[in-house]
């Protein structure tokens, strides 16, 4: 037999062998990964009470990558001969799914009652959950990760109050939030009244789950939302008109959701300080010049207004690099020989090593472990 043929042969058997171990592997890892102990999950249960002014739940740093090992539920109850609506965000991404099962990270929607339990669904991978509604006046929404770290979204659904007959009246607890200036105007265009359970204080509170104005207002009105939302760049039945209005175009129209979304963005933050060489490398037996250099560190704070801003959260890295500095350094040399003669001056170019803060983060005593 050949040389070429025998060589040939071996590589044959080479590959064969190689791809065995391949496949043996990954099979070991996803052994591994089906085997994962419970006991190692972060466990937590929240009980929520759905109002007419809806909120919304959703993974942990949404819309930053969520956390491994976390199994969260919260248990959405609404008054007696109601039921909940559920609305997931478009942004939502978890891990994929295997084989068509969502076997790893998920969340589940499930309606509960006393006698059975109805199974919404079981959701993962890139695409959004369409709309329910309950059954019944209690659901179950759980989320679920593994070890495994994937740099995914996460989900956020919004609640919102069904009735299955007209809402109930009160003359001690509602209000209007715009009220129509003359009768005569409002018979030429209706009034956006939309009313606000409890006070205006909770309301305030309630706003911070929601992102955008169009989230907001379909919270408040399922069925009326997008005409109050267009409404309120053409209105003319109140006293002042906004400056967006005066603009009379839908393309330069104040973009409140913007406005909302760069106090998210920009409130906690890395930004320009400076610190004390001496201090900062905590060093006594040498001087720099210059004396302090400029870095970047996480100011400012949670930005107001959104979810737990107030309850103790405080702006902090999330990731940091160390960069080198070149500098100018003196350091004093005393010898055996020169100890009672003035020291030499020395002078070098030194380098050292500051760190920088390139992300920060919203860290609250309520967030769960990384």
């Amino acid at each position: 037999m050949s040389g070429p043929v025998v060589f040939q042969m071996w590589m044959v058997l080479l590959l064969g062998t190689i791809t065995g171990v391949a496949r043996a592997q990954v099979s070991t890892a996803k052994v591994m990964r089906g085997n994962i102990r419970r006991d190692d999950l972060y466990r937590k249960e929240e009980n929520i009470t759905v109002t007419p002014v809806g909120g919304a739940v959703h993974s942990p740093r949404y819309p930053n990558a969520y956390p491994r090992n976390l199994l969260l539920s919260w248990k959405l109850l609404s008054p007696p001969g109601s039921r909940i609506h559920l609305e997931f965000d478009g942004h939502f991404g978890l891990e994929e799914a295997e084989n068509g099962v969502c076997r790893y990270d998920f969340v589940e929607v499930e309606d509960q009652s006393e006698t059975s339990t109805i199974i919404w669904g079981r959701w993962c991978g890139q695409k959004a959950p369409p709309s329910l509604n309950s059954k019944t006046n209690l659901l179950r929404v759980t989320f679920k990760s593994d070890d495994y770290f994937v740099a995914k979204p996460g989900f956020k659904v919004y609640y919102s109050l069904l009735y299955d007959s007209p809402l109930p009246a009160s003359n001690t607890n509602w209000e209007a939030v715009t009220m129509p200036m003359s009768d005569s105007v409002v018979g030429q265009m209706p009034a956006t009244v939309t009313q606000v359970p409890f006070s205006l204080e909770d309301l305030d509170r309630t706003i911070a789950a929601f992102d955008t104005v169009e989230q907001l207002f379909r919270s408040l009105s399922p069925d009326t939302w997008r005409q109050d939302l267009d409404s309120i760049y053409t209105q003319t039945h109140i006293h002042y008109r906004s400056r967006a209005y005066h603009l009379a175009s839908r393309h330069n129209k104040v973009d409140l959701n913007r406005l909302y979304d760069d106090v998210k963005r920009y409130s906690c933050t890395p930004r320009n300080y400076s610190v004390n060489l001496r201090e900062e490398l905590r060093v006594t037996n040498a001087v720099f010049f210059p004396r302090c250099l400029l870095v970047k560190r996480c100011g400012g704070n949670c930005g107001c207004g959104t979810e737990n801003w107030n309850n103790g959260c405080i702006c902090q890295a999330s990731k940091t690099t160390l960069k080198l500095h070149e500098v100018l350094k003196y350091s004093p040399e005393v010898t055996l020989h020169q100890r009672h003669r003035r020291p030499r001056v020395r002078w070098i170019i030194d380098e050292i090593f500051l760190t920088h803060h390139e992300k920060c983060e919203c860290a609250c005593p309520s967030q769960p472990p990384r």
